[in-house]
């Protein structure tokens, strides 16, 4: 295995450039995915909005992003500019600037759709597209030293937003946050992908073809159901934590000490990820969904294991989220990459706007017990999927050869 400081390959996407893109993903989740978390309790003392009106609009931002990003995956594979990549700082900058100034509601939520934008043009699919294009299949092991180290932005998001916040306020935070983003998103990605061709796809003839025919297939299907389900049994778990915890009898003490491993877990995943490597994608897929599942089953069963079921579920998601770039990337290869992880990202946002919201709905009208069943068995569903999937690529991958 090659040393983190040598090239991925002949592009020169050394260590230094990864190490770049890995602290640009923890800027661009920390402005968006993550910022709620530490103010959403001061707007709502602010501005007298409900709880469900505040993380109603990270919703509406994570489904904004879900209805751009196959057009996000467009412009990428048909262009070698990256301008996408290029200006998702400054536009996540303008939603985080809307949303500082904001004095109803309706410039706040407008805030998040600019987010929304901003989070399919820079957050993990679309820079996983974009190196997936440039770099072939040597761009896997890039990926995962990308999510390696963006892993730790919960962790670091939450420190700085704590710190910015209790020193100046939630609308100063937000103006610090676009300042940021301005000053670091669009030098790191102009460093990284400057003075290279991309594969630059025209999409013509038997092209255009050879790019609708895989979201035909059974293939693409299963793979997106899978996504999909990943992304709903993750997001859920993880937003009803506290509460799956709390209904355990776990006391609130130990319940905090037990979330605080979620963010370290899930950057040990890809330490496992990389000294076991050499596994395919396709195994380390089933890896990692038996991985959350029992992380789950840990969770639900006893305070007890609190801590190590929030370890072993944090690994599996870390895995998870590595995988979203590489197993497409190991099916079907850099040929219009862009375009199938495009698409292959919609279902998954979309399921995770809405997933919070059917949580609590099960949560509310049939009680803690009936969601983490349903839940449960949604990932063994998921399980039964994998080796569906491990099929249809011996399929496919037949039928590539003989054609």
């Amino acid at each position: 295995m090659k040393s983190a400081s040598q090239s991925i390959e002949s592009g020169k996407l050394n260590f230094f450039k990864v190490m770049n893109l890995g602290m640009a993903q923890i800027v661009l989740w920390g402005g968006s995915y993550f910022l709620l978390s530490v103010l959403a309790k001061d707007i709502i003392a602010e501005m007298s909005w409900s709880y469900q009106q505040v993380y109603g609009c990270l919703s509406l931002a994570l489904l904004v992003s879900g209805l751009l990003l196959p057009s996000v995956g467009r412009t990428i594979q048909h262009t070698d500019r990256h301008t996408v990549l290029l200006f998702s700082g400054l536009v996540m900058a303008i939603g985080l600037i809307i949303i500082g100034s904001s004095s109803n509601f309706l410039m706040f939520a407008s805030g998040w759709v600019i987010i929304g934008i901003a989070m399919a043009m820079g957050l993990y699919d679309a820079l996983f597209a974009a190196i997936g294009k440039r770099y072939s299949l040597n761009a896997a092991k890039s990926i995962v030293w990308i999510t390696l180290i963006s892993s730790l932005a919960p962790s670091v998001s939450w420190l700085f937003t704590s710190y910015i916040l209790d020193s100046f306020g939630w609308r100063n935070t937000c103006y610090t946050y676009a300042i940021l983003l301005i000053i670091t998103i669009f030098p790191i990605h102009m460093h990284v992908f400057k003075n290279k061709e991309g594969n630059k796809s025209t999409l013509k003839g038997e092209t255009l073809q050879s790019a609708v025919e895989p979201f035909r297939s059974k293939l693409y299907y299963l793979l997106s159901a899978n996504f999909t389900l990943g992304s709903v049994i993750t997001t859920s778990v993880i937003i009803h934590l506290i509460q799956i915890l709390l209904h355990g009898k776990t006391e609130m003490s130990m319940v905090l000490i037990a979330i605080s491993f979620l963010g370290p877990s899930q950057a040990m995943a890809r330490v496992i990820e990389l000294i076991i490597g050499k596994r395919s994608a396709i195994e380390m897929s089933f890896i990692s969904t038996i991985i959350i599942f029992l992380g789950m089953i840990l969770i639900f069963v006893s305070p007890i294991f609190a801590i190590p079921g929030v370890v072993v579920f944090g690994i599996g998601n870390g895995m998870r989220s590595v995988l979203r770039g590489t197993l497409p990337l190991s099916v079907y290869g850099s040929d219009n990459y862009a375009l199938i992880l495009g698409r292959l990202a919609r279902l998954p946002l979309l399921a995770q706007a809405t997933a919070p919201f059917l949580g609590g709905y099960l949560i509310q009208q049939f009680g803690m017990v009936i969601f983490l069943c349903v839940i449960s068995f949604m990932a063994i569903v998921n399980i039964f999927l994998i080796a569906l999937i491990k099929q249809a690529i011996e399929q496919y991958k037949l039928i590539s050869i003989h054609e």
